[in-house]
């Protein structure tokens, strides 16, 4: 390993350590209790992005929960670097948003298109004008129903109880909250940041609920039922009939590592079969990540690898020649068979991920190739194909004409959906493919 190597490792190790994580939160807590400071909370939201039509309403949620002061920030669209696909976006989010609505029993239909210009920069410039006065989170939640409704008297009765701020007025504050965005770290709205740490999105707020409580900051002065638990697969069983579950996955992506043993089990149980679709990473098809994207997608994983018990963080970033060799292997083994495709890219991910492995040297890649069952003399003639490279650009396209580009991805039946926190929307679809199989048998 070189010293290069070793030394990204290290900063990996220091970066998702849990000590240092419990260091900076006390460190965090002494310095408020200090200054006789409130448990301050700050919601960054944009009246169009659809992830903050659930936000808000949760954020208002956690305020009469816990004993928290609630900072309400307007921010702009996120910046050229930290958006890859700006088309394909909002389509996805809406979709995605409307999942998690249906879960968490909150008030959000996709309506199928983007929200009103005119009526989006009206939710702003009255949100700003509720910014100084404690109303701001209220604002946010009656202008987004408005909006998602293209509800102009909703809208205008919304700016006659909080009022209407100017244009340039609101223009300084996006300019004001998306700086403060920054300067913390992140780089989408519908965002939760306390002391330290952010929180992004529905189904990362039980991390923050369960963070107050530790601190003794709820108000009932008991720990209540979460307002958004994390969407768990019910694990169930049932005959699909070998139905296709497209798996789409990197090499260098660590919430495909948290996701694969599931996603293979969870087809095993439905007797799916698993359809490995191999990508390059992100950042190798000429995709954007910027390092602040980067810093939040490891804590993130971590914390994820922490709920789901799996061990994560002694990390070898397979990035560029690693990857590369990788995906040559693995294009091997799964023309040796499914099961042999399985094992080889469980044993890289693990790896690469939690084991501080090397793929880039022989010594570190023979190991991976040798745990999953194959042979290393063959394997390692497989680097010299470049066969996979087309097959990879292949599901690629296949990836965007399913409008994702992100991974890992999984398409089965009517479902098309990105994200490891997403295997409960493919056990659900699943589910329903099962179900005439099972009326048929019944019959």
């Amino acid at each position: 390993m070189g010293i290069r190597v070793w030394l990204r490792r290290e900063v990996y190790r220091a970066l998702t350590s849990p000590h240092r994580r419990e260091r900076r939160r006390q460190r965090a807590e002494a310095k408020r209790q200090r200054l006789g400071e409130p448990h301050r909370v700050h919601y960054f939201h944009r009246p169009e992005d659809p992830v903050c039509a659930l936000m808000a309403p949760l954020a208002a949620g956690l305020c009469e929960r816990f004993d928290i002061e609630l900072e309400v920030h307007l921010v702009a669209p996120p910046a050229a670097d930290v958006n890859p696909d700006p088309a394909r976006l909002p389509g996805h989010a809406r979709r995605d948003t409307a999942a998690l609505a249906r879960r968490y029993d909150l008030p959000f239909t996709d309506p199928g298109h983007e929200p009103d210009t005119e009526l989006a920069a009206r939710a702003a410039r009255i949100i700003t004008a509720a910014l100084g006065n404690g109303d701001a989170i209220q604002a946010a939640i009656a202008t987004g129903e408005a909006l998602w409704r293209r509800d102009d008297a909703g809208m205008t009765a919304a700016a006659a109880g909080f009022g209407e701020a100017k244009t340039k007025a609101t223009a300084l504050a996006t300019q004001s909250g998306t700086a403060l965005r920054d300067q913390l770290g992140h780089f989408q709205s519908g965002t939760l940041y306390y002391a330290g740490e952010w929180y992004w999105g529905a189904d990362r707020l039980h991390y923050l609920e369960t963070r107050l409580a530790g601190l003794g900051a709820n108000r009932a002065g008991e720990t209540p039922a979460s307002l958004a638990p994390p969407p768990l697969e019910i694990r169930k069983s049932g005959d699909c009939n070998g139905a296709v579950l497209e798996i789409y996955p990197s090499l260098r992506s660590p919430y495909t590592y948290l996701a694969m043993e599931r996603a293979f089990a969870l087809a095993d149980r439905w007797n799916a079969r698993a359809e490995i679709r191999f990508v390059l990473p992100m950042v190798m098809r000429s995709l954007p990540v910027p390092r602040r994207k980067g810093v939040y997608f490891m804590l993130d994983a971590k914390r994820e690898a922490e709920r789901l018990g799996l061990p994560f963080g002694d990390v070898c970033d397979p990035l560029g020649r690693p990857t590369e060799r990788g995906l040559a292997v693995l294009h091997h083994a799964m023309q040796q068979g499914e099961a042999q495709g399985r094992a080889f890219l469980l044993s890289f991910l693990r790896g690469v991920w939690a084991e501080g492995v090397d793929a880039g040297s022989d010594l570190g890649l023979r190991r991976l190739v040798e745990r999953a069952g194959l042979d290393w003399s063959a394997a390692r003639a497989a680097l010299e194909d470049d066969a996979w490279r087309e097959i990879a650009e292949a599901n690629r396209e296949r990836l965007l004409e399913l409008g994702l580009w992100g991974v890992p991805s999984f398409h089965t039946g009517e479902l098309a959906v990105w994200g490891q926190d997403r295997l409960w929307q493919v056990e659900d679809e699943l589910s329903r493919q099962a179900e005439p199989q099972a009326m048929e048998q019944r019959q």
